[in-house]
């Protein structure tokens, strides 16, 4: 509930103190005088968006709730019984708020407000012609907010798996060509059998090759005259240490020993010989395919423009990961369509608890708004909620064999309909309802859910747009009964309205030293209020007559 509100310098409001009431509390004062400055510096303070004007000094604006509601308590880091809050508001436009004098943000105030004040003009009023406010209306009433929550978060990711289904899908034609065309480099690459290592001996062999007839002539020809010819060394040099050894010269062993090593050696360089004349001496047909083997590593770099064999690997394994990754991306479309279609059957069968629920809470919630509208003088209206099925015979998702859209809200749609005379039909309130008639409806239906939930301190500015006489009168009287239930806070240009049991202020503008004005609010007292009244019903001057019609509406208002 709030307790005090306070303001100061905010614009021509320079400073206001207002203490409220629990139940009832009235706002009267001449057009222009600055009422609706009062409510947007609390929407101000709520972190709603205000339209307010332009300060020249620093603006702070409080307010005091107790005692809180439960939900509100569960907001606070620590619970705090009653609860400051604070805007200030500087002339380059910053705000800075307050929460039991700890900086705070709006985002948090916003969260806190929604539990703490609901402020009502007549644009929000003009609201009950919008479907998701009717929507809205219907499940608070029916306290779907858990079962709105889970269907929600369950819809968020159905969606999340319908456009991920649907872009795995829709690039599937350019991921099946891609995988055709890596697929041919695969293969053609995995076929050479790359190997770095015999790259680099292919290329020596290749080398030697270049120069294999005139190796293959000279070794040849040494060989021959090395082992083979008639006058060999080896044999020479044999026949001289066999000749030196017969001689009985003792010096002679040196000669004999030297001889022996030169033949060793040259027997040597001849087994090194024959075997580098082996390797020069291939078949042709191994010749051939050494050319080959090495003319497929090449003609690979060349195709891919790659400097090196360890490159032309690399883009072998880049080529195979992603193949890897495409056929994965592939292979998720089956388990993806079964979570999509597991996850919808789920969603639909959230969206039909949701669709019963609100089915029911439409018929009693109609009756509940009926009634109160009776008490408003709309006795000849029938006021009903229709909650129908979206249909969609396009729609690939069905419901007991009849496609239907999905929205975030479920699959059926909320209208409120009315019928203001028994001989017309039931209609949309846009096409039908006046402004008169709205007020009323949707006074009605605050008053419907104030029977169910817990409802924050109710602001009403302009809810009697369009009343006069007897509907005034009704209104009055039901404001007043809905005000032992919550606190109310109405800003009124109708006596009767302004006449009911309640804690009454008055708004006024006065003139100031300055040649300028200021907006002053303060609570009536006894007298002071029958004279406002008196003002309301016949104007500046006061007479016998309007004083006593103040106080017979006083009275009046009492005793209902």
């Amino acid at each position: 509930m709030l307790q005090r509100l306070s303001v100061q310098n905010l614009a021509f409001l320079r400073s206001a103190e207002l203490a409220w009431a629990p139940g009832l509390n009235l706002l009267t004062g001449e057009t222009g005088s600055g009422k609706s400055l009062l409510i947007e510096s609390l929407s101000a303070l709520l972190a709603y968006k205000a339209e307010l004007p332009p300060v020249s000094e620093k603006a702070v604006i409080e307010a005091e709730f107790a005692p809180l509601p439960p939900a509100a308590l569960t907001l606070l880091e620590e619970p705090a019984d009653p609860l400051l809050l604070r805007c200030e508001i500087f002339p380059n436009g910053r705000k800075r708020y307050f929460l039991n004098d700890s900086p705070t943000t709006a985002q948090t105030l916003r969260r806190l407000a929604y539990y703490l004040v609901e402020i009502h003009s007549q644009h929000d009023t003009q609201q009950l012609f919008q479907a998701p406010f009717q929507r809205e209306l219907l499940d608070s009433y029916a306290e779907l907010t858990e079962e709105l929550q889970s269907y929600q978060a369950l819809y968020g990711e159905w969606k999340r798996l319908t456009e991920t289904l649907a872009e795995v899908e829709r690039s599937q034609a350019e991921r099946t060509q891609r995988m055709d065309w890596l697929s041919t480099q695969l293969e053609e690459l995995g076929a050479a059998r790359l190997s770095a290592e015999e790259y680099a001996q292919l290329e020596a062999r290749i080398r030697r090759l270049e120069h294999q007839e005139q190796a293959v002539q000279t070794l040849s020809q040494w060989l021959h005259q090395l082992s083979e010819a008639t006058h060999a060394p080896p044999t020479l040099l044999k026949e001289a240490e066999k000749a030196l050894s017969r001689l009985p010269l003792a010096e002679l062993a040196g000669p004999v020993q030297l001889l022996e090593q030169a033949r060793s050696l040259i027997q040597e360089a001849t087994a090194l010989i024959e075997s580098l004349l082996n390797d020069f001496s291939l078949d042709p047909a191994e010749i051939e395919t050494l050319r080959q083997r090495y003319d497929t590593y090449n003609t690979l770099l060349l195709k891919y423009r790659l400097p090196t064999v360890e490159s032309l690997i690399d883009l072998y394994e880049r080529y195979r990961s992603e193949y890897e990754n495409l056929q994965q991306q592939t292979a998720q479309l089956g388990p993806l369509r079964e979570e999509l279609a597991s996850t919808t059957q789920r969603l639909l069968d959230k969206a039909y608890t949701l669709e019963l629920a609100r089915l029911a809470a439409a018929h009693t919630l109609a009756d509940c708004v009926q009634g109160y509208l009776s008490e408003l003088g709309l006795g000849q209206a029938h006021f009903h909620i229709a909650v129908e099925r979206l249909s969609d015979p396009q729609s690939p998702y069905q419901w007991d064999g009849v496609g239907v859209q999905i929205t975030p809200h479920g699959f059926s749609s909320v209208t409120f309909l009315l019928r203001t005379h028994p001989d017309l039909p039931l209609a949309p309130l846009s096409q039908i309802a006046s402004g008169g008639e709205l007020s009323r409806i949707m006074l009605a239906l605050k008053a419907a859910l104030a029977e169910k939930v817990q409802m924050p301190t109710l602001v009403l500015d302009e809810i009697d747009t369009g009343l006069s006489g007897e509907g005034a009168r009704r209104m009055g009287s039901f404001l007043s009964k809905m005000a032992q239930r919550l606190q109310l806070i109405i800003i009124t240009h109708l006596p009767a309205i302004a006449a009911q049991p309640g804690k009454h202020f008055i708004i006024t503008r006065m003139a100031t030293a300055e040649s300028s004005w200021q907006t002053t609010v303060r609570a009536l007292s006894p007298a002071e209020r029958i004279e406002a009244i008196a003002h309301m019903l016949g104007g500046e001057v006061l007479t016998e007559a309007t004083l006593a019609a103040a106080r017979s509406l006083l009275e009046t208002a009492a005793q209902t």
